[in-house]
C-alpha cells in the first residue's frame, strides 16, 4: 500500500478513536495527515470509505495472523483454534476496535452500517468453519449454532467485563466458552436439536447473493424461452412462475403446485428446487 495513504490511514484511525467517527470531519483529517483536499478524495472516496480501508486493513492483519498461527499444525488442533480466536480479540484491542464500531452505530450511515454487519457475519462463518473442523463434520448440521454460541459468549462476557472494569483474561474465557461448546456438541449431535439452517451464515455472504442471482437469470431464461413455444394456458402457467420467483419471498408450495401443469418441466423443475432449497 502507498506509503501516504498509509499515513493518512493511520490519522484518521487515531482522530476516530480520540473524537469519535462522526466528530471528526475530513478537515480534521487533512490537517493531522498534512495533505491536500485532492490527495484525500484521490486515496478515499468519502470518509465512509476510508473507516472502511481501515477496517479491511485489521482483517488483514488478523487473518495473516491467524494463518500464522496455524502454520505447519494440523487444522482440527484445539489449541491451534484458541489461538486463533484469542488474535481476532487482541487485533479487535490493538485497534480499538470497538470505540470504531460504536462511531458507526451512532451515525446515519447507512452503507457504513452494512459494511461493519457483514464483517461481524463474515467472523461468524469463519468460527462455523473452523468448529466443522475442529469437531469434524458430525456437527455440520448444527454448526451455525455453535458458532453464533461461541461467538456470542467470548464477545458478551468480555464486552461486560470491560463495563465493569474487571480484568479481562482472553485465555481463560475462550477455553471456557469452548468448553461449553465441546459439551453442546455431543448434546445435538446426539439429540439432533437444532434452532438455525447451517446455511444460514452462507446465505448472508455477498458471494451466496451474487451466484443466487446468477441462478434466477438462468431461470427467467429458462422459463422465457419455453414460453414462445407454448400455448396460451402453459404461457400463463410460466408468466406466473416468473412473477412468484421475482418475488422477495417465493411460496415454495405454490410453486410445486404450479408446475405439476407445466408440460415437459422436468429440467425447469431442477433449476427451480435448486434455487429455492439451496
Amino acid at each position: 500500500m502507498n506509503e501516504r495513504k498509509l499515513k493518512v490511514m493511520e490519522a484518521a484511525h487515531s482522530l476516530f478513536v480520540k473524537k469519535g467517527y462522526a466528530a471528526t470531519s475530513v478537515q480534521d483529517i487533512l490537517e493531522k495527515s498534512s495533505i491536500s483536499k485532492g490527495t484525500f478524495y484521490n486515496y478515499f472516496p468519502s470518509k465512509s470509505e476510508l473507516l472502511m480501508s481501515i477496517f479491511d486493513k485489521i482483517n488483514h492483519e488478523t487473518n495473516k495472523r491467524r494463518t500464522e498461527v496455524l502454520a505447519g499444525r494440523p487444522v482440527h488442533d484445539k489449541e491451534v483454534f484458541i489461538e486463533q480466536i484469542k488474535v481476532k480479540m487482541e487485533v479487535n484491542k490493538e485497534n480499538n476496535l470497538f470505540v470504531l464500531f460504536q462511531g458507526v452505530f451512532v451515525s446515519d450511515d447507512a452503507e457504513l452500517k452494512k459494511f461493519v454487519k457483514q464483517h461481524h457475519f463474515n467472523e461468524l462463518c469463519w468460527t462455523q468453519r473452523r468448529l466443522i473442523e475442529v469437531f469434524n463434520d458430525d456437527v455440520r448440521p448444527y454448526s451455525a449454532d455453535l458458532a453464533i454460541t461461541l461467538y456470542g459468549v467470548v464477545q458478551n462476557t468480555v464486552h461486560f467485563l470491560v463495563a465493569a472494569e474487571e480484568r479481562v483474561e482472553l485465555d481463560a474465557i475462550i477455553r471456557y466458552a469452548l468448553r461449553r461448546v465441546e459439551t453442546s456438541v455431543n448434546d445435538v449431535i446426539q439429540t439432533k436439536d437444532m434452532l438455525l439452517d447451517s446455511r444460514i451464515l452462507e446465505r448472508l455472504q455477498p458471494e451466496f447473493a451474487l451466484n443466487r442471482e446468477k441462478k434466477k437469470s438462468a431461470l427467467m431464461q429458462k422459463i422465457g424461452v419455453m414460453q414462445e413455444s407454448a400455448g396460451d394456458e402453459q404461457r400463463e402457467l410460466l408468466s406466473f412462475l416468473q412473477d412468484e420467483l421475482r418475488s422477495a419471498a417465493p411460496r415454495c408450495r405454490v410453486i410445486e403446485a404450479v408446475l405439476e401443469g407445466v408440460a415437459e418441466n422436468k429440467d425447469l423443475k431442477a433449476l427451480i428446487n435448486g434455487f429455492l432449497h439451496e
